[in-house]
């Protein structure tokens, strides 16, 4: 037993094949990263002392488009004339252009392969294996879900605009002071609290409206299976295709809803043009579509509380409403948990509907944060702005689901 231990304590050694291989990813690693952050100071970032290089980088692509050619020519990087070590930092200009449109990918790949340089000096080359089978979905992840979120936060620090040229200066903190305490301010607050609001709701409606449809469909027949896919079935039904049908249904002259309310001498709305009732009628769209989901997430749940539960508690006089109340509600707190997290962030979120149904009005009652977002990319076409609203609305997503998680550690039940 000690001598297995010890075989294991000892140190791997390394082969000459190995060690060459290790130094090569070193090598290749760092002139992918230094390349790479070459072309993002210069691309991205724009910083004074490579603006020349980029400018002429940029008038050679615009040559190249107007043409319909490759990009060519010829980039000094020290300025004509110049050298450094006999070199005179003459290179394609082709391929300035392709560092600079991938410069994050060759500062990725760079790290990389210095990564992968570093573990294999400590790890054994069957644990290598299994870390290089992992590498490309991190890459991927890396690539598409964390460097934009970077990127996003350096664009609210500019005044970059849509449909200007590939030049913008860094503002500081211009935007943020537009959003606080400039104009946007008063547009920020009415759009989170029409957003809080759609949450809100749509959290009571996912919530109590699953819950109580889990209650009655709980029961094991064709009849009970045959309605319960109905329910779920709009869950799966696109949401342009949902609105487009819900925009006739509530249509204030011709829907059916009014139709079927003046059978009862009930004068209904006109729900979609009216800045009172237009936030109502994108919710019942998104009545009818989570509602299902979450029945049957509550309705799995439900199956899998042990009845001894229940046994024992009508064995002591419990009725059904304290059996509810005591048994089946803690025990669905860990479900409750997942969907209100889920719910909230999805509703937060929320932009097709509005998009189809309503545009974000009347008078800018349904102006969501992400229509907002949207207006300001497309419409106005102030990029940096829309990347400090998206920025402080990161934020306040990520505050939210955080203090959820906290609080969920001291009150759900996990015993289920």
């Amino acid at each position: 037993m000690m001598k297995n231990t010890l075989l294991r304590a000892a140190p791997v050694r390394r082969g000459k094949g190995a060690k060459a291989t290790g130094a090569l990813l070193w090598i290749l690693g760092i002139l992918l990263v230094l390349v790479g952050l070459f072309g993002y100071l210069a691309g991205d970032l724009q910083i004074p002392a490579l603006q020349s290089i980029a400018r002429d980088v940029q008038t050679a692509r615009d040559i190249a488009q107007n043409a319909d050619l490759p990009v060519s020519g010829q980039l000094f990087l020290f300025g004509e004339g110049n050298s450094f070590l006999f070199w005179n930092g003459a290179v394609s200009m082709g391929f300035a252009s392709f560092v600079m449109n991938t410069a994050v990918i060759l500062m990725l790949l760079g790290l990389t392969l210095i990564f992968n340089a570093v573990m294999l000096r400590v790890q054994t080359w069957e644990n290598m294996k299994d870390l290089l089978c992992v590498e490309p979905a991190l890459f991927f992840f890396l690539l598409f879900v964390y460097y934009p979120v970077i990127d996003l936060i350096r664009i609210s620090f500019t005044d970059m605009r849509m449909l200007s040229d590939a030049t913008f200066e860094f503002a500081g903190f211009k935007n943020y002071k537009w959003l606080f305490t400039g104009s946007g301010a008063k547009y920020f607050v009415e759009s989170l609290k029409i957003t809080a609001t759609y949450t809100f709701w749509e959290l009571v409606i996912t919530l109590v409206g699953g819950i109580l449809l889990a209650l009655l469909f709980s029961r094991i027949t064709k009849m009970f299976n045959a309605m319960r896919t109905i329910v779920f079935m709009p869950k799966y039904i696109a949401v342009s295709t949902s609105a487009v049908v819900f925009i006739w249904i509530l249509n204030g002259r011709f829907g059916i809803l009014n139709s079927a309310l003046s059978v009862f001498g009930i004068q209904g709305p006109d729900w979609l043009n009216d800045a009172n009732t237009a936030l109502g009628g994108i919710l019942t769209l998104t009545a009818w579509r989570v509602v299902g989901y979450a029945m049957m997430i509550y309705l799995s749940a439900m199956k899998g509380i042990p009845q001894d539960y229940y046994e024992a508690a009508s064995i002591d006089g419990a009725d059904s409403f304290n059996r509810f109340r005591y048994i089946t509600l803690p025990m669905l707190a860990p479900t409750s948990l997942f969907l209100f997290v889920t719910t909230f962030i999805a509703s937060m979120k929320v932009f097709q509907s509005v998009d189809v149904m309503t545009s974000g009005g009347p008078s800018k009652a349904t102006n969501v944060l992400v229509y907002w977002v949207f207006n300001l990319s497309f419409e106005d076409f102030r990029v940096a702005r829309a990347a400090s609203v998206s920025v402080i609305f990161f934020l306040i997503l990520l505050l939210c689901t955080v203090a959820t998680m906290r609080w969920s550690r001291r009150s759900v039940n996990y015993d289920a």
